[in-house]
């Protein structure tokens, strides 16, 4: 029997993923929260397998709580259930610590396929999130051969958060430089605004450790 706890806000939606499991598969569901601050709680007085995460929480991401479960019980799996589709909150889940993401939209049995491929130990993703994330992956690999190594350099201190100024001391070099790399850098990969540069950096891992 695999022990599931559930962490997601919505009272009635926990109900219904609870019996969609305890119905279809050899899951029992130990503990619910809506919280990340619950989550932990519940689960310092449980013996859980898995525990499945919405990403978007009250109090944190589920990102940010896939990463503090993972340090706190390292043999915990977890799982995303989540209404969001982007690659990069699959890429941020699976960098973070987690073993599987399932979209709120695919079919009932894809989750119940889910739980149990991760209690075995396996990585799973519903073949539509498979499907779009290996593309992503194609078309960032292709546009990524341009770069040179210091625009890439620069790049990655600014999507970390650092400053014109502060990536100008850190290279020994002068601000006008760090926006001229940024702007080609930018430009080779396709990217507009500063969003798109995090959401490449989290494609590519540089926000991870």
């Amino acid at each position: 029997m695999i022990r599931v706890v559930l962490v997601e806000d919505h009272i009635l939606v926990r109900s219904g993923i609870r019996h969609l499991l305890e119905a279809r598969g050899p899951i029992r569901v130990v503990g619910e929260a809506g919280s990340g601050r619950e989550a932990l709680a519940l689960l310092e007085g449980l013996e859980a397998d898995l525990a499945i995460l919405d990403v978007s929480l009250p109090d944190c991401t589920g990102i940010d709580l896939c990463r503090t479960l993972k340090a706190r019980f390292p043999r915990l799996r977890l799982l995303a259930l989540s209404m969001h589709e982007d690659p990069e909150y699959v890429r941020g889940f699976l960098q973070a610590g987690g073993e599987g993401y399932v979209s709120k939209a695919a079919v009932d049995h894809e989750l119940v396929d889910a739980v149990l491929a991760v209690a075995r130990g396996e990585r799973y993703l519903n073949p539509s999130l498979a499907m779009r994330l290996a593309m992503e992956m194609v078309q960032g690999e292709v546009k990524e051969e341009g770069l040179s190594p210091r625009e890439e350099e620069v790049l990655r201190l600014l999507a970390q958060g650092l400053s014109h100024k502060e990536v100008a001391e850190r290279l020994a070099i002068s601000e006008k430089t760090v926006a001229t790399y940024r702007e080609r850098g930018m430009e080779k990969l396709g990217l507009k605004t500063r969003s798109d540069l995090l959401r490449y950096a989290v494609r590519r891992g540089w926000l991870s450790g």
